[in-house]
């Protein structure tokens, strides 16, 4: 069912490296393999490691929104000022943009771009390096049928250090989309729980305090080669008036999930990447989660 066609395999690598970075620091062809169940990016990065002291847990299943933007459309769930470009004329007065959601970087075509603008590499250049830099750098969706992903991740997920301690942000935001390994099985929508962790740095107490947000039944579009959704949340609505004291410090991020179902399947929801998307499972489909941008738009780091 997953075993593709020759043509399948020569285009794929071509896409997915149109979409991403070519001075990663990762062995050459790791997570581009054109192989869908080698592509996953299972590393914890020690942060799995770190001493935990306070856990709080928050549900943020009904302040998160999920949206499909199309060009030139407002982003569900975002502040019309968030989704705006200000800055000043050659003149000296000011003026302002409407932020649109393009493909990868701007287009002669194009405006301004939200991507291009909100993401973190543009706010401190330290999250250029490594890996994990393609999920950074403004790039919120890639065109191409057989562009698989940027970073795929199973239900394990993954784990990150940040290169900087967050000091301020006002939401978070992932840019994502499904996608299963099943030959011709096409756009469908997942129903999934999603677990987003993050770890603030507790100097005092030489420990970490774990801030643990679930997202459950998050519908999340997939197959729709390429084609991204914004899934994004703000601090005030999870924590209330007070979340800075909340996010304040942070220094690693977890993300997870568990898949509840998927619209349309023919094959058994929990068949999907039994035991744990096992990539060397060859009797059941996989599915997984296809990231393109992580991001905290105009957030300060120290």
């Amino acid at each position: 069912m997953r075993n593709k066609k020759a043509l399948v395999f020569v285009l794929l690598p071509l896409f997915l490296s149109s979409c991403s970075k070519t001075n990663e620091l990762y062995i050459g062809g790791a997570y581009d393999t054109g192989n869908f169940e080698t592509n996953y990016y299972l590393e914890h990065n020690n942060v799995d490691k770190l001493k935990i002291g306070n856990v709080i847990k928050k549900d943020a299943s009904s302040v998160t929104h999920i949206s499909n933007p199309s060009r030139n459309s407002f982003i569900e769930g975002l502040n019309p000022t968030d989704q705006t470009y200000f800055y000043k004329d050659k003149n000296g007065n000011e003026q302002s943009s409407f932020l649109e959601w393009n493909d990868d970087i701007p287009h002669d075509d194009f405006g301004f771009g939200y991507g291009p603008t909100k993401n973190l590499i543009s706010i401190d250049n330290s999250f250029a390096y490594g890996f994990l830099s393609r999920l950074y750098d403004g790039r919120v969706r890639c065109d191409g049928y057989y562009a698989e992903s940027r970073v795929q991740i199973n239900k394990t997920g993954f784990s990150t250090f940040f290169p900087k301690e967050l000091k301020q942000a006002t939401y978070f935001g992932l840019s994502l989309r499904g996608q299963t390994s099943c030959e011709g099985f096409e756009y469908s929508l997942a129903d999934i729980n999603l677990n987003i962790k993050f770890y603030k740095h507790n100097v005092l107490k030489e420990e970490n305090d774990l801030i643990e947000i679930n997202i459950n039944n998050l519908q999340v579009p997939s197959n729709t080669h390429g084609a991204s959704s914004l899934m994004l949340f703000y601090f005030i609505d999870v924590f209330g008036l007070e979340y800075q004291k909340y996010i304040e410090d942070i220094i690693a991020i977890s993300i997870d999930f568990s898949l509840n179902s998927i619209n349309g399947s023919s094959v058994d929801f929990s068949k999907y990447g039994t035991p744990l998307d096992d990539k060397d499972d060859q009797n059941n489909p996989h599915f997984a989660l296809m990231l393109y941008e992580m991001m905290l738009p105009d957030s300060i780091w120290n």
